[in-house]
């Protein structure tokens, strides 16, 4: 005998404008969930410093001269020298754009878990510039990071970008950016988590790094 998780009462039995509230009800409350959820995997799957370190990789931080000046960053497993995962930031032109803030440009993790923490490393050495995601294509894998980041990280402050040209702060150019990504998120382009420039305060994922010596910075 088959068996159902939950059922629903019968419309012959209850007016038709108390299933519609019902029924959408239920959906709120399974969509809740499921993101509550994939914020839980999130999180457990993410490798901390001490993971990293138990786990033997190292990270590579070096200055690059890309556009208006950037960051990259890798991730090298120590035993078989592979490179585990990699991350390139830089400042887009016009640099007074965009908050000054640094785009990612790209990210890439052959290891599971491992994106956050190079997310992690990238928005500190972004400093109080920030860190925006790429203004063009963000992964759906990216995109739960930024999430991420929007909701449950209280130490992360995140300042609302203009469009190009100006809607919300028309006669402030420096918030100025484009939003072919958040648009692409659907909805509100301004309640998307990419619309976004995210500062973090102080640089505890580095200095937790360099005391397990497991990060270079040139």
């Amino acid at each position: 005998m088959n068996r159902e998780i939950f059922t629903m009462p019968s419309v012959q039995d209850v007016p038709l404008d108390q299933v519609d509230a019902e029924e959408i009800e239920l959906q709120e409350s399974v969509m809740g969930v499921r993101s509550l959820i994939r914020e839980m995997l999130l999180t457990e799957a993410a490798y901390t410093p001490e993971r990293a370190a138990k786990e033997g990789f190292i990270f590579r931080a070096s200055k690059t001269k890309m556009r208006n000046g950037g960051w990259l960053i890798v991730c090298i497993g120590v035993e078989d020298s592979f490179l585990a995962g990699e991350m390139r930031i830089s400042i887009p032109f016009p640099s007074k754009s965009c908050l000054g803030a640094y785009e990612v440009n790209l990210s890439q993790s052959r290891v599971d878990g491992l994106g956050p923490l190079l997310y992690d490393i990238a928005m500190e050495l972004a400093g109080p510039a920030g860190l925006m995601s790429d203004r063009g294509i963000v992964s759906p894998e990216a995109r739960k990071v930024w999430q991420y980041y929007h909701d449950r990280r209280p130490e992360v402050d995140h300042l609302q970008l203009d469009s190009v040209p100006g809607t919300i702060t028309p006669d402030i150019e420096e918030d100025d950016c484009y939003q072919q990504s958040a648009r692409e998120d659907g909805g509100d382009w301004k309640e998307s988590p990419l619309s976004k420039v995210y500062r973090k305060r102080g640089t505890p994922t580095i200095d937790r790094l360099r005391d397990l010596g497991i990060i270079e910075i040139k």
